[in-house]
């Protein structure tokens, strides 16, 4: 087996495509929007590709995306075979084999067990009252970093997700105290990845939250044919919240900052 860079679109969208709900992400990131930011590493067999390794260049902190079905014993050949390819610094999401494949060569700092949740039944979105939510525009960045330093810090929030029209916002005294927005958005793979979904601390335990995301689930739907989230495996409040809405649980993975010893 040996590892390759890639870079024909179809090809790796016909991979991630064999288990979609653990690839979203990536798949979105197939998009022209984030496309130049990524680099493709895949591991060919005899009969093909076996496995693929994201990396994500677009934020702050180069992110490695290295997901499989246990055993993925593939991918853990493939990280072996690109490591010394690898930024020295950057964040990880990794199923086990991924991480057992880097722990030689770099310091893993766990950031916790964290789960893949899809939206399965859409049906659940309908019972819920959006009136009061509205839509965001990119008029809104210097507010909605304000707002997240408030009720989010340290989230990662790349401010270009609010030219996909996907952020919606929840105000109370003209001021906003919940949002929901994505991470991922491709209209032309049809999938999208929520993301900064918080509530202001002194708003919360109303169901704030569940509103403004069953009203961006319900405009994503429109142009998306699957929904999907990470959330951390502890953060039982929000698990429950996106079951109300119809989501479930796809995969689950872990999340690392690794720096190179």
């Amino acid at each position: 087996m040996r590892a390759v860079f890639l870079h024909d679109k179809h090809t790796i969208a016909t991979y991630l495509r064999r288990d979609a709900a653990l690839h979203l992400y990536a798949l979105g990131d197939l998009d022209d929007f984030f496309w130049p930011y990524t680099v493709w590493y895949g591991l060919l067999d005899g009969e093909g590709l076996c496995a693929i390794a994201l990396l994500y260049t677009g934020g702050d902190l180069p992110a490695l995306l290295a997901t499989g079905r246990s055993p993925a014993t593939a991918l853990g050949t493939l990280l072996q075979q690109v490591k010394h390819l690898l930024p020295r610094r950057f964040y990880g999401h990794f199923s086990p084999e991924a991480r057992d494949a880097l722990t030689a060569d770099y310091a893993l700092e766990p950031h916790g067990p964290h789960l893949k949740m899809c939206l399965s039944d859409p049906s659940c979105l309908e019972g819920v009252d959006i009136s009061g939510v509205e839509r965001l525009t990119p008029a809104a960045t210097a507010e909605l970093v304000a707002f997240y330093a408030r009720s989010y810090p340290g989230n990662w929030f790349d401010p270009r997700m609010l030219e996909t029209g996907q952020y919606f916002g929840i105000r109370e005294h003209d001021d906003l105290v919940s949002v929901a927005g994505v991470h991922v958005y491709s209209e032309a793979y049809r999938v999208a990845a929520l993301g900064n979904i918080t509530t202001l601390p002194t708003a919360r335990g109303r169901g704030l939250a569940t509103t403004v995301t069953a009203a961006l689930c319900r405009s994503l739907l429109k142009t998306v044919d699957l929904v999907g989230l990470n959330v951390h495996a502890e953060n039982t409040a929000a698990i429950a919240c996106y079951r109300r809405l119809g989501f479930t649980i796809a995969a689950e993975y872990g999340e690392f900052l690794l720096t190179g010893r």
